[in-house]
């Protein structure tokens, strides 16, 4: 039987009438700085919270300089980055690439986390870095299973000079060795098409959150994607850029949660996006 914490931390953490879930991503300051929209990370934080998202992804450190938008009922539920890397950064540029913790599962407990996330990463330049990376996702499963608190995997295929590779064989491949090694969730990259993502979806043994990546050039092609993800297995989504970066992170968001939640159709989701953005000015 799974332990009485992880389901009630994992109940905050998705949507009560569809299972789903819509997390914005906002750690992206421990890989890449201080990125055009989260500057003033507390503030982005209050604007993306007034859409009403299902849960934020941040850091410890962010979490504990916007606590006040972090608790009560209607608060959204917490996901605690606990890794980083540095094979995304342009200056200075990184040698071999790092993976290290910055946080610990207890630390997550202490900051009333509702779940954890980190990443693995398939395809690095030595096996000895990639062993490292699944070793500490399967000391970090341990813990989480130890302490009750969900576990939520980022697995990525990477290669040098490249943003994330999108092959859907070898996302499986990550996607399944995530599943054996204990994690509750797994958050990972579309490839392109509903039918190797309904396969991607078909290979884990835990739900799937479609991850947003890089910002996408229209509001069409996000909804489309994320529809095109829910149709093909996905339990919801983890975005960033294409939430905060956007003129209207609200107006998104509740045309995110329109297909999310409601299985609306791109053109309805679109509709509302446009409706919010209007009474937003």
């Amino acid at each position: 039987m799974e332990a009485l914490g992880k389901t009630v931390r994992w109940g905050r953490l998705v949507h009560p009438s569809s299972g789903n879930t819509i997390v914005v991503a906002m750690d992206h300051g421990l890989f890449l700085g201080p990125l055009a929209g989260v500057e003033r990370i507390v503030d982005a934080i209050a604007r993306v919270v007034a859409g009403a998202p299902d849960a934020v992804q941040v850091t410890p450190g962010v979490a504990k300089a916007a606590a006040q938008l972090l608790r009560g009922k209607t608060a959204p539920a917490l996901v605690l980055r606990v890794d980083a890397t540095n094979i995304w950064r342009a200056r200075p540029e990184p040698k071999e690439g790092y993976h290290v913790l910055v946080a610990s599962v207890e630390d997550a407990v202490r900051l009333g986390a509702d779940a954890v996330v980190a990443f693995f990463f398939v395809g690095y330049e030595t096996d000895h870095q990639e062993a490292a990376s699944l070793e500490r996702v399967a000391q970090l499963a341990s813990a989480c299973q130890a302490w009750g608190m969900p576990f939520i995997v980022e697995p990525l295929v990477i290669e040098k000079g490249a943003h994330a590779v999108r092959d859907p064989e070898r996302i499986k491949l990550a996607v399944r060795i995530a599943s054996e090694i204990g994690a509750d969730a797994l958050k990972v990259d579309y490839t392109g098409d509903p039918k190797s993502f309904a396969a991607v979806v078909e290979a884990a043994t835990v739900p799937i959150l479609v991850r947003g990546g890089p910002k996408m050039d229209t509001e069409e092609a996000v909804l489309q994607m994320v529809k095109e993800a829910m149709e093909a297995g996905a339990r919801g989504l983890v975005f960033g850029r294409n939430i905060w970066q956007h003129p209207h992170p609200r107006a998104l968001l509740l045309a995110l949660s329109a297909i999310v939640h409601e299985r609306a159709s791109v053109p309805e989701a679109l509709s509302r996006l446009r409706a919010a953005e209007v009474t937003e000015g």
